[in-house]
């Protein structure tokens, strides 16, 4: 089912014009009552989206129509009654709502599947509620579980700063300021006056993303396995008016984006026998194939140690092609490490 957030407003504003049974919604009516919706739902934020086009089109009302009454939406029973050459929509079933559907198989699934994701938080400081949640939600839909595991994630319980994963998230949903005490690996502990923003995953690892006091136009990354500790402090948040991180790590490899700077052409050459890898499995979205037969793609991204990392985990199975910066730098860590087995001879 659509999860996108405009049509999910959309769908609600239809589901209560077709259920009026005291007013006749034409296709124009229909237009302005998911308008004022949309409308209402960014000028009620704290923080509204002045440059969302929320504005929706007659096709897209027909469209959304279309979808409700499909079997992938709600089956709806929406019935069409003409006037002259006007027509108005209602439901033919007066007490039929998208919001009284009971789930279908098929939801149920993709619940299920959602229940074994959250279920990876079991164990972790913070999250003890889950496994209450996870019970309870089972119970309330009368779903079995599952006894014996058929899929597995990876994750690392034991990782360091793991323990603040809750209380950061619940930080930066309540737009608190914080001090974070922050242990650099060689220049001792340092301190950050942080307004957070976002919590994103990485090989394994979290970290968190937001301005400081000192750089408030410049975004922070802090690992949070290198947090010392998190004191909230009394000052005034400063909402992200700045990043939309939904695009912001469109052109890398990792969380580390350059603040200067552009993307770079990378053409990566394989080995025949890893090549097939590669292409079920892309190194960056932004990957193309370029040369099929002599087994070359083509990324567009941000050069980053991330990305030098993961060309370096394929070994002897690459070649960097371009741009000659990376490849120098992948030729110099490579000669590097050649040394070092030089020497242990």
């Amino acid at each position: 089912m659509a999860t996108n957030k405009h049509a999910i407003i959309r769908y609600q504003a239809l589901d209560a014009c077709f259920s009026n049974r005291y007013r006749k919604f034409y296709i124009e009516d229909l237009i302005e009552a998911c308008n004022k919706a949309l409308e209402e739902f960014y000028v009620s934020k704290e923080d509204p989206v002045n440059d969302v086009e929320y504005h929706v089109k007659r096709r897209t009302i027909f469209s959304d129509i279309a979808f409700m009454e499909s079997p992938e939406g709600w089956n709806a029973p929406i019935g069409r009654f003409y006037e002259g050459h006007r027509c108005y929509y209602r439901y033919e079933d007066p007490d039929f709502s998208i919001n009284k559907r009971d789930f279908s198989e098929s939801e149920l699934n993709k619940l299920d599947e959602a229940l074994i994701m959250l279920n990876r938080l079991n164990g972790v400081a913070g999250f003890d509620w889950v496994s209450e949640f996870i019970a309870n939600f089972e119970d309330k839909l009368g779903r079995k579980k599952n006894t014996t595991p058929v899929i597995g994630y990876e994750k690392n319980p034991f990782l360091t700063g793991i323990e603040n994963l809750s209380v950061l998230y619940n930080y930066i949903v309540n737009k608190q300021v914080l001090k974070i005490t922050y242990r650099h690996f060689f220049n001792g502990e340092m301190v950050h006056f942080m307004h957070p923003y976002y919590l994103k995953q990485y090989n394994n690892r979290w970290f968190l993303f937001g301005i400081t006091e000192r750089e408030k136009d410049v975004l922070t990354n802090l690992p949070l396995d290198r947090i010392v500790r998190i004191e909230p402090v009394h000052m005034e948040y400063i909402p992200n008016t700045q990043f939309d991180f939904e695009e912001y790590f469109e052109d890398v490899v990792g969380v580390s984006v350059p603040r200067e700077g552009k993307t770079e052409t990378v053409v990566l050459k394989f080995e025949e026998k890893r090549y097939p890898y590669v292409i079920t499995k892309p190194l960056h979205p932004s990957q193309i194939e370029l040369d099929r037969e002599n087994h070359i793609v083509q990324l567009q991204v941000f050069l980053t140690p991330e990305l030098e990392s993961l060309i370096m985990s394929y070994g002897d199975h690459v070649e960097v092609l371009s741009p000659v910066s990376l490849r120098e730098i992948i030729k110099q860590r490579t000669k590097n490490m050649l040394e070092k087995y030089n020497c242990a001879e």
